[in-house]
């Protein structure tokens, strides 16, 4: 499944599209913390809310009854490359 980003928990390091943290390695950690900056729009005490412009892809095991996904586990960011 395809998401966009849009926060991150302060602290322990766990990515919105509903939370997830699972299967995040440390190059990708290194190469979110070199863009976020540029993509911060607010936050809160716990989140900091991104403009939804990063794309990753992730595994689920299944959605929940609430409609969130069961088990997100980050799998690789999606490279958008712009057309001039």
């Amino acid at each position: 499944m395809d998401v966009y980003l849009s926060g991150y928990r302060k602290g322990d390091l766990g990515w919105l599209a509903s939370v997830f943290e699972l299967g995040v390695t440390l190059r990708h950690k290194l190469a979110f913390y070199g863009v976020r900056d540029q993509l911060i729009c607010g936050e809160d005490r716990h989140y900091v809310y991104l403009n939804p412009q990063l794309k990753a892809k992730v595994k689920i095991r299944n959605w929940t009854k609430a409609g969130l996904l069961r088990l997100p586990t980050f799998v690789d960011f999606i490279l958008l490359i712009k057309q001039s």
